[in-house]
């Protein structure tokens, strides 16, 4: 009854404190209650697919709550209309994740406890994933045509690596951790794009507090730390790319000095982040009912719906693009342009989103295949430790499968797509480290 009357309660009281509808008050009350959720469960358990939720929740129901309050003109639809289609939507895809199957037997800690009882005797495994990881990244780094199987996926061992190395307790794990850390920011400087590196020590941290559960203050210092690294890199972003980015994707240049004046300009300036306008340009900014609403607008009027195309993104991760040369590419910039009358432009991208995506195909039988992408992920989720039931270090690769799958802001065939890929990656890595005599 507690779990009712609490989120009823809390229902109640944005409805007293605004003038909201009903509809805004449930997508407030739902954000908190996800929030909620996510930070109690950091550090009893592996809260990947809490954080998946709430970062949903955020972008789906509470930004665009916000923005109907302060900002309703910006908004492509009325919010009733909106909601209708948002608020179950969310829901569906919430209780996919949460009802996708059996939770794995014992604690997460306890996968993570048994999985550094098998490293501590491997402690040379980190600096090998450390290896294979730099491989991967200076091919990235170098040349922009190797695929990315041979590039992108193995420099995500860079991260694995660190936990590796902390569970097996190896004597180089400060240094190892130092170095992937500068790694990442580097290529930060380099690309202009944060959110390699925030999700990247997000899911780090996800795991290794398992190990170490944080106390309610200590949460709380990571919950303020957190937000206050989220508006500081949301007050330099524009700046930044403004100075280093050309008009094309590949025109863009590392220039760590203006970097570093940005970062203490604003540390020196803590006015230009904490002020009303900043504040709300960096919350709009998780606005994902932007494009959802425009969508809204234009499916069924002026486009048809697509009628399950969307399925499609399902299969085909599965096929090798040797033998489908005309595979399709991730990102929604098609979607976009078919499904919304938004304006693109060559060095930034917009996405529908998952449940976006779900309405331009469906209408609202949207809400259903929400759901079921709320059960394939919470799904793969649970696979995960069955594999680690025989494979204890399976669970230390979760970082590296979910990396893709975080946030609402891509399209499906982007997040299934790199789950798909991660899987099959680290499959054939354990594969072909065995022949060589060697158990990752």
């Amino acid at each position: 009854m507690n779990r009712l009357l609490l989120p009823g309660m809390g229902c109640l009281l944005v409805l007293s404190m605004t003038n909201g509808t009903l509809f805004e008050a449930v997508a407030v009350t739902l954000s908190g209650y996800c929030f909620l959720i996510f930070v109690q469960r950091v550090g009893s358990r592996i809260a990947i697919l809490e954080c998946i939720a709430f970062v949903a929740a955020l972008e789906i129901l509470l930004v665009p709550a916000l923005t109907y309050w302060i900002f309703p003109a910006s908004m492509p639809i009325e919010s009733n209309q909106y909601f209708r289609y948002a608020l179950p939507a969310f829901a569906a895809f919430y209780g996919g994740i949460r009802w996708a199957g059996p939770l794995p037997a014992g604690s997460h800690g306890d996968y993570v406890a048994r999985a550094s009882a098998y490293l501590s005797s491997f402690p040379a495994l980190s600096r090998l994933l450390f290896v294979i990881g730099l491989a991967g990244f200076w091919a990235k780094l170098t040349d922009a045509g190797v695929p990315g199987f041979l590039s992108t996926l193995p420099a995500y061992c860079l991260p694995v690596s660190v936990l590796y190395a902390w569970c097996s307790r190896s004597r180089y794990r400060f240094w190892l951790t130092a170095g992937v850390g500068a790694i990442l920011l580097f290529e930060t400087v380099r690309t202009g794009m944060f959110g390699e590196l925030a999700s990247g020590l997000l899911l780090l941290l996800l795991v290794g507090t398992v190990a170490k559960p944080p106390s309610v203050p200590v949460k709380a210092g990571l919950v303020g730390l957190g937000v206050g690294c989220l508006l500081l890199v949301q007050s330099i972003k524009s700046e930044y790319r403004h100075g280093t980015w050309g008009g094309q994707r590949h025109e863009r240049t590392a220039n760590a000095g203006l970097m570093a004046d940005l970062l203490t300009d604003r540390l020196t300036h803590p006015e230009k982040i904490l002020n009303a306008p900043q504040l709300f340009r960096s919350v709009a900014r998780f606005n994902q009912a932007i494009m959802i609403g425009n969508a809204m607008t234009i499916v069924p009027t002026h486009e048809p719906f697509a009628n399950g195309e969307v399925l499609l993104s399902f299969f085909v991760p599965l096929v090798p693009r040797p033998l489908w040369p005309g595979k399709p590419q991730t990102g929604g910039r098609e979607n976009i342009r078919r499904f919304t009358s938004l304006p693109q432009f060559e060095n930034t991208s917009i996405n529908l989103s998952p449940l976006g995506e779900g309405y331009v195909n469906f209408g609202y039988g949207g809400i259903l295949f929400s759901l079921v992408y709320g059960l394939v992920l919470g799904g793969s989720f649970r696979a995960v430790f069955r594999v680690a039931e025989r494979v204890p270090s399976m669970v230390l690769w979760l970082p590296m499968l979910f990396s893709g799958c975080l946030t609402m802001e891509t399209d499906l065939l982007s997040t299934w797509g790199s789950l798909v890929n991660g899987a099959v990656f680290v499959a054939l890595l354990f594969w072909l480290m065995k022949q060589f005599g060697i158990n990752l």
